[in-house]
């Protein structure tokens, strides 16, 4: 009877180590392959995130460029200006030009999308 007993314990025991070896294996090729497709992830968000921000610098600097010309108009408009209609008229426009920058900046940025978003680690 002890015999039994101790053949049936070894066996279970035979049985349960390795099982847990198999599920143990299992988990480490799985992770592995999580860890493949998160470092293949990371780069496309690299690649992403750096046309993201080129095309925002891009849309900051004509935005920049185009206020910098409505302000030096306006400003040309304002020292030859003689008379007040002639203010108000390059005041005007200079809100116009202003109102046509905005614009386009925001319609370029809402053309864009959001920021991209990183890739959470695997566990």
């Amino acid at each position: 009877m002890l015999s039994k007993k101790r053949l049936t314990s070894a066996v279970l025991a035979s049985v349960l180590v390795s099982g847990f070896g198999a599920s143990a294996s299992l988990a480490d090729t799985t992770s592995a392959e999580a860890k493949v497709a998160y470092r293949t992830a990371i780069t496309a968000y690299k690649a992403e995130i750096a046309t993201y921000k080129s095309s925002r610098e891009s849309i900051k600097a004509t935005f920049a460029t185009a206020k910098a010309a409505a302000v030096s108009t306006k400003n040309a408009a304002l020292a030859s200006a003689t008379t007040d209609e002639q203010r108000l008229a390059a005041k005007t426009a200079f809100k116009e030009a202003m109102a046509t920058a905005k614009a386009t900046r925001d319609a370029s940025l809402a053309a864009l999308g959001s920021k991209p978003v990183k890739p959470a680690r695997p566990s």
